[in-house]
């Protein structure tokens, strides 16, 4: 009798825990996206693009690549910066970016998070996406601003090269658990 009672219980704590589990066999940290990739380019100190980039790695268990110019920007003043960056956006003067070590059609699908510059993609994201073959894999933008994040998804997609433009997030960094829950809510919609 007590062993049949053990088998028993035990039978049913397997069923109880199978009915737990994520549908679709995801576990945490996989999401239904296929082997993932997050590229990004973050320039402040708060690397608001690139703790939102931590965020959806953790949430796909995707490789991360962060994209970077070959040369460093010039080290000014916000001001000085600022002017020196609508420079190189009027002069379309698009920096060259350290290779990224990967080919992103290898991916299932590919995230790409930068900065909002004037309106559109920072400058590093501008050469990834003049540069890029996407072959064909869904892409999707997660933008980061201060101000005027209202056109950088439209520009995004303009701008993708041989890639299925996904709905993209574009918002302002203001709590760190507001973003963090916008953008689980943003990949789990995905």
């Amino acid at each position: 009798m007590g062993k049949k009672l053990v088998l028993g219980i035990t039978v049913i704590c397997v069923f109880l825990l199978a009915a737990c589990q994520p549908k679709g066999g995801q576990t945490a940290g996989q999401s239904n996206l296929g082997r993932a990739l997050v590229l990004y380019y973050t320039w402040s100190e708060q690397a608001n693009t690139e703790n939102a980039a931590k965020i959806i790695q953790g949430l796909t268990n995707a490789d991360m690549v962060k994209v970077e110019p070959v040369t460093p920007f010039p080290e000014l003043d916000a001001g000085e910066f600022i002017a020196w960056g609508r420079e190189q956006l009027e002069n379309q003067s698009w920096p060259e970016i350290k290779d990224l070590g990967i080919d992103p059609a290898s991916y299932d699908f590919i995230f790409i998070g930068t900065p909002v510059w004037f309106g559109s993609v920072s400058l590093p994201i501008e050469t990834l996406l003049l540069n890029t073959d996407f072959g064909g894999k869904p892409v999707a933008c997660f933008a980061m601003a201060n101000s005027n994040e209202r056109e950088v998804l439209a520009l995004f997609e303009n701008k993708v090269k041989n890639g299925q433009v996904r709905e993209g997030i574009a918002f302002r960094m203001r709590d760190e658990a507001e973003v963090e829950s916008k953008i689980t809510q943003w990949v789990n919609g995905l």
